[in-house]
């Protein structure tokens, strides 16, 4: 990877004239991947300690404020996270990740009202995920109601109805179950935003889940012509140390963002070892991964579609909002593969296929 290349390509960060502040350079997870000497003098640490970390690791709520910076094209004003100091950070966004630049360190004294409220929002937001999780029960026992009820109407369990009744009953249980689903990602989300699962290892063969789950999704594709092909790369051990829960339900909600979109066409899960270079791009440590790669030859992005995918906050300032549910959906599920030291990206082939590709450990730390 030529650093120079890169941090010369962002338009809005003049890397010369940004030499006496602090640049940093990391990918969309946050790794931190260069910094110049300016980066460990305002963070108090070795530049080799730094590109073994996080930017979340000196910065408070950095990922968002990295996204604000980029979507307001403007400076945000940003705390370190283990002292009263703050600066200013502009955030330019390229393919490879964040190229981010510090500079007028900031006394805490001070910090405008203006600061204090951003911080406040951020602890707002904590306490309304906290406030979906804990009356996940209240949305979710009345639609069940809903749910249960029309379809027993539908059956005729409440006596006879009219056609046109039945239509319209229905209707409210088609609805009500899919605004359940919402519901549930929804909750989902705000339960991996506020607190990353941990991981409980056991010894698993992989494969045999993806078959599994693959059966347990026999309602989602009945009816439709949907061609399934698992494969397992020759010399791919496919037994694992990790949380089969929290795979089980990566596999489960990328299956159901294909299954939901598309009606035919094959869609194929194969089980391989990852390139050991994209590896090292992508600056996760040194391991033994197994990838999968879960395509769909009728499920086609296109780049407006790729550029939103994981973050449904942002795809609701495009024309693409339509989409924000797979945005909810996969957004929770990028956060389980990071509690799981893992990495995800999606690649869309004009006129071939969509693949989800899932890099995890093959063992515990």
């Amino acid at each position: 990877m030529d650093i120079k290349k890169i941090l010369f390509r962002t338009s809005s960060i003049d890397v010369e004239k940004a030499l006496p502040d602090a640049v940093v350079f990391c990918n969309r997870d946050g790794k931190i991947l260069w910094v110049n000497d300016k980066a460990a003098e305002i963070f108090e640490t070795s530049k080799m300690h730094l590109l073994t970390s996080n930017i979340k690791d000196f910065i408070e709520n950095a990922l968002n404020l990295i996204s604000s910076s980029i979507i307001l094209n403007k400076p945000v004003i940003t705390k370190l996270t283990d002292k009263e100091m703050y600066f200013d950070m502009t955030s330019k966004e390229i393919e490879e990740g964040y190229v981010l630049d510090f500079r007028d360190s900031i006394p805490a004294e001070e910090i405008s009202e203006e600061v204090r409220e951003i911080e406040d929002c951020t602890e707002i937001n904590r306490n309304k995920n906290n406030f979906l999780i804990k009356l996940a029960n209240d949305f979710k026992s009345p639609l069940q109601s809903i749910v249960g009820f029309s379809q027993a109407m539908a059956d005729g369990l409440g006596g006879k109805i009219s056609e046109q009744q039945e239509k319209y009953i229905r209707i409210i249980k088609k609805n009500s179950s899919e605004l359940m689903y919402f519901v549930t990602k929804l909750i989902e989300l705000s339960q991996t935003e506020s607190y990353l699962p941990v991981p409980e290892y056991k010894t698993f063969d992989i494969a045999n889940l993806i078959n599994a789950v693959i059966r347990f999704n026999e309602q989602l594709y009945k009816g439709k012509d949907i061609r399934w092909k698992v494969n397992v790369e020759d010399g791919v051990k496919t037994t694992v140390i990790s949380d089969e829960n929290m795979v089980k339900t990566i596999i489960q909600d990328i299956l159901e963002v294909i299954l939901k979109a598309v009606e035919m066409g094959e869609v194929g899960i194969n089980i391989l070892t990852p390139d050991s270079e994209y590896i090292k791009s992508v600056n996760l440590p040194e391991r033994e991964y197994i990838q999968l790669s879960v395509s769909s030859s009728a499920l086609l992005l296109s780049e407006n579609d790729l550029d939103s995918m994981f973050d449904p906050y942002k795809i609701l300032e495009t024309s693409n909002r339509k989409n924000v549910l797979r945005a909810i959906v996969l957004s929770s599920v990028k956060n389980i593969i990071q509690a799981l030291d893992g990495y995800i990206w999606v690649e869309s082939k004009i006129l071939k296929n969509t693949s989800f590709n899932i890099i995890l450990p093959v063992d515990k730390k």
